[in-house]
């Protein structure tokens, strides 16, 4: 993943983490309401031994897979001290998939009150 992947999809809005030789950059995505974590280190590759790197992606949405709460909020702080773009913090549940549909139903029921 090259820099240049970053700066499209986050709109040059992202902010760099580690050294300048294995960066992570982390960013927020307003149409998907995402935080995205990615890096671009060669070592880091798929079964293959090719497209180097990795890209995680958190959001405080129950529904999605992406679901953790605690380190989008996390991020979010981070994003914020570094005076880019993010989300507000977002209420802390429990991640446990046996639990998730409590959870939507308790998220859905805040947000229509």
């Amino acid at each position: 993943m090259s820099n240049e992947s970053h700066e499209g999809s986050s709109g040059g809005n992202y902010v760099q983490l580690g050294d300048a030789r294995n960066p992570v950059h982390v960013w927020y995505n307003q149409n998907t309401a995402s935080i995205h974590l990615t890096c671009n280190d060669p070592r880091l590759t798929d079964e293959q031994g090719q497209k180097p790197g990795f890209r995680t992606v958190f959001n405080a949405n129950p529904r999605s897979a992406d679901y953790n709460p605690g380190n989008y909020n996390r991020l979010a702080r981070f994003l914020r001290q570094q005076g880019k773009t993010a989300p507000d913090e977002a209420p802390l549940h429990p991640r446990h998939l046996d639990r998730r549909a409590l959870v939507i139903e308790e998220v859905t029921t805040r947000r229509s009150e």
